[in-house]
């Protein structure tokens, strides 16, 4: 019996694919607009330093101006609120419009520096999202049942993995682990599912389907890591004790040295710092 498709009260096109992000978080992967953020930044930014120069040549104006409470803008937030009364208010109206466009410009900034900092999207994250869209489910005519062309090919495609666009970020990426973790885990599940391991699982009740956690290889590979981290130092010791030749000691000293940062490398996410410390030890 087929696991019964947990979106299939969602209507075709953006709110499947919205479902989809929904129960697997990884495939919420979007685009930065990195290019019309910066545009916007820069447009902000020239609009702005325009306005201050404006601003600046106001205030020397009105500084030196004997009219009215003119002179006392400078150093009078109250006068300057009440320029009304003067019959000029454009040192106010500066100020105000600089004020509204710092605004946008600082909130602008602070969202470009956030989206900046977000990871891209995985891999496989990437290559289930395509996946999705290329399912019977999801498409029109053959095509991705998207209206709109150029969103289209956001994300690429199966026969194409490599076409999405090069902005994209994810917001819910996987967790780095050390690269041991991660070589272990993209291999695994992989062959789990190519030699029909599946069948001894049961469906997800919220997916749908049959699933791996790579939360769980991440476990065995700690364990894995852990031995090996308590074994290099006892075999280290062992074979050392046995040889008698200063030289050739010296020389496998150096060589479980090699190995520990090998593995320090490829085991952990420790940092460059980190390992070069251990190693000179």
């Amino acid at each position: 019996m087929s696991p019964a498709d947990p979106l299939q009260h969602l209507v075709v096109g953006y709110p499947k694919i919205a479902g989809q992000m929904n129960i697997q978080p990884e495939t919420a992967i979007f685009r930065g607009f990195g290019e019309l953020n910066a545009k916007n930044l820069l447009y902000l930014q020239a609009e702005i330093a325009y306005l201050e120069k404006k601003l600046r040549d106001c205030e020397i104006a009105d500084s030196r101006n004997a009219a009215g409470e003119k002179s006392n803008y400078a150093v009078s937030w109250y006068w300057l609120s009440q320029s009304k009364a003067d019959g000029d208010t454009k040192q106010l109206d500066l100020v105000l419009r600089i004020r509204k466009l710092l605004k946008k410009y600082n909130a602008a900034l602070i969202q470009q520096s956030t989206i900046l900092q977000l990871s891209g999207p995985g891999k496989w994250d990437l290559a289930d999202l395509q996946s999705f869209l290329a399912e019977p489910a999801m498409l029109r005519n053959g095509a991705v049942a998207l209206v709109d062309e150029e969103d289209a090919h956001t994300w690429g495609s199966v026969g194409a993995p490599k076409s999405y666009n090069p902005d994209l970020i994810a917001l819910c990426p996987r967790l780095k682990e050390d690269p041991v973790s991660g070589w272990v885990a993209r291999n695994t599940i992989s062959k789990f599912v190519r030699y029909g391991c599946a069948r001894f699982k049961k469906p997800s009740l919220v997916h749908g389907v049959v699933g791996y956690k790579d939360t769980t290889i991440f476990k065995i590979t700690y364990w894995m890591t852990s031995i090996i981290a308590s074994l290099i130092p006892i075999i280290s010791i062992v074979v050392l004790y046995r040889i008698h030749s200063t030289a050739i000691r010296l020389v496998f000293i150096g060589v479980f040295n090699i190995l520990m940062s090998i593995c320090l490398s490829a085991m952990t996410n420790a940092k460059r710092s980190e390992i070069f410390t251990i190693t000179t030890a």
